[in-house]
């Protein structure tokens, strides 16, 4: 599948950012959480967005990709996200954006309602105020000549609306968004999410700035009445409920919503582009005459402190996921560092060893089943290293290859497997290991296994992640050292991975285990069949079955409530 082909062959930097973690995959792009390192230890976290491999060889794509970023970087709004940087990597595409902390407008339709409904809709409409400010400077965008450019974004949505923990509203994505003269869309195709295009939209007629209106007023009847106005079961439902069924008043579907506040919805929702608010500007303006009675619309500082409120649970779980993928990056950091601190960090894993007589760790970018002896090179015109290492590799031998004349511990009873991945990988090793005629057998994790005789090898590695028993071979052959890692599987045939996101976020249950809060990027299951299940914050689920390839990695999932 192609996006389990990008998630294979994602590259781990583009041009000077170091990705760390991959966060959602689009249609068309990856959001990836990334790095920028500087001097003196500066450092700052952005958000890339990476155009899918399999589309960079369409022109098309690229051309939309490349649009996208030359037309954001010329928006310059506090309620439209802005882009730092449109960059080539090889034949990458990506665009760098700042990292947001906060929740996205879906977050909030999902909430329950108070039952003192001011406060909610107070908040509901400040959002929707602060994103028709910013669509306003989008629509009013003039080129170089001062003509305006009839700049429609084409897909505001819920999604696209992403509210921060400073109470400001961020519009998000003109990946569709349209200029008057640019390369009309293909004949019979309709770019946007269906259940927020305006009927013009739909019917493939010309749009502008009034089409972006009608989808602003869909997002605030659910943000109003919390529940959703065209969502159907097919994308052909949403659009005939967009065209010809009766659009419900937001006071019919909650009468505690004020009938002038209800007025202006229905304005905004007319199918008649003629009978809408003429631009976003007008709008919001309505927006804020309605709710004077009413305490007037919540400003960012309101909306802030209701985020914090009612959605701490969500934001624990957002920087909760961020600390996990930055940890989940440190094992990837020596691939970007030089030769010689690389061979400095060896060094003093080596010396390590030599002094505490504790194992020596690889370094971080080795592949932890396939370990060669290490090699390190003393730095050039430095005899001194050159003895102090010589020194440290002998303790090193002496410690690590010569036997002990203790007897090595003995396992705790279900130690072997340190995790649950594990215990699987390793009652299935077991349970599959064919018979055979020799003198050699799966290890028992509840048996005490007696040292080998001295005078035979011992023909099978016992698998004890504590530490591992000297074999004959190593006594007698001391010149080829190899290093041993704590908690490592056998060689993970029985395994494989696989890849889940949620939008918006959900909870993932496998084999009626909890495997935590999505996004996962390439998480180790054993192979074979299992059932998933994703629980929404509100109590919604989605259960399938996900087969794991051994050894590979299964088609990325992502879950669309």
């Amino acid at each position: 599948m192609a996006s389990d082909h990008a998630e294979q062959t994602a590259p781990t930097k583009l041009g000077r950012y170091e990705l760390i973690g991959l966060l959602a995959t689009g249609g068309m792009a990856e959001i990836h959480l990334a790095r920028l390192a500087g001097e003196a230890g500066f450092e700052k976290i952005v958000v890339v967005k990476r155009l899918l491999p399999e589309l960079c060889v369409s022109k098309a794509f690229v051309s939309m990709f490349l649009d996208e970023g030359k037309l954001v970087a010329r928006l310059d709004h506090p309620n439209i996200c802005e882009v730092h940087e449109l960059g080539r990597d090889g034949t990458e595409y990506f665009l760098v954006m700042p990292y947001l902390d906060g929740v996205p407008a879906t977050e909030l339709i999902a909430q329950p309602r108070d039952p003192d409904r001011i406060p909610q809709l107070r908040v509901a409409t400040g959002i929707i105020a602060q994103a028709c400010a910013g669509l306003h400077h989008a629509h009013d965008l003039h080129d170089v000549h001062g003509a305006e450019l009839g700049l429609v974004h084409r897909d505001v949505s819920p999604s696209n609306l992403f509210v921060t923990t400073k109470g400001v509203t961020k519009v998000l994505d003109f990946g569709i968004a349209k200029v008057r003269g640019a390369t009309e869309t293909e004949v019979g195709t309709v770019k946007g999410k269906t259940q927020y295009m305006a009927p013009e939209q739909l019917l493939g007629e010309p749009l502008d700035r009034r089409c972006d209106v009608f989808a602003l007023g869909t997002v605030l009847y659910e943000l109003a009445t919390h529940q959703r106005l065209f969502k159907r079961a097919s994308d052909y439902l949403a659009a005939r409920a967009i065209l010809e069924e009766e659009i419900p008043r937001a006071d019919e579907a909650d009468t505690k919503i004020p009938a002038a506040l209800a007025d202006v919805i229905a304005m905004a929702l007319a199918r008649e582009p003629a009978n809408r608010y003429a631009s976003a500007r007008e709008l919001g303006k309505a927006l804020e005459t309605a709710m004077l009675p009413h305490g007037g619309i919540a400003s960012a500082t309101e909306i802030a402190v209701l985020l914090a409120e009612h959605h701490a649970e969500q934001l624990t779980a957002q920087r909760t996921r961020q600390a996990r993928v930055m940890s989940s990056a440190v094992a990837k950091l020596p691939a970007f560092e030089d030769t010689h601190a690389t061979a400095l960090a060896s060094k003093r894993a080596l010396l390590e060893a030599a002094t505490t007589g504790v194992k020596a760790s690889p370094i971080a970018n080795a592949n932890p089943t396939t370990l060669e002896p290490m090699r390190v090179a003393a730095p050039r015109r430095r005899w001194a290293w050159a003895v102090l290492l010589g020194a440290a590799i002998a303790a090193f031998v002496i410690v690590e290859v010569l036997p002990s004349k203790d007897p090595p511990p003995q396992p705790a009873s279900g130690s072997i497997a340190t995790s649950p991945e594990l215990r699987a990988a390793t009652e299935r090793s077991r349970t599959e290991a064919p018979a055979q005629n020799q003198p050699t057998s799966p290890v028992d994790p509840h048996a005490v296994t007696p040292p080998p005789a001295p005078t035979k090898p011992a023909p099978t590695k016992p698998i004890n992640p504590t530490k591992p028993a000297k074999s004959a071979n190593q006594a007698t052959h001391p010149s080829h050292p190899k290093l041993v890692v704590a908690d490592v599987p056998p060689a993970a045939t029985s395994t494989g991975f696989f890849s889940i996101n949620a939008s918006p976020y959900a909870t993932i249950f496998v084999d009626d285990r909890e495997l935590g809060v999505t996004p996962f990027s390439r998480k180790p299951l054993p192979a074979g069949l299992h059932h998933i299940k994703a629980v929404r914050q509100d109590g919604e689920i989605k259960t399938f079955d996900v087969t794991i390839p051994s050894g590979g990695t299964a088609p990325a999932i992502h879950v669309v409530w």
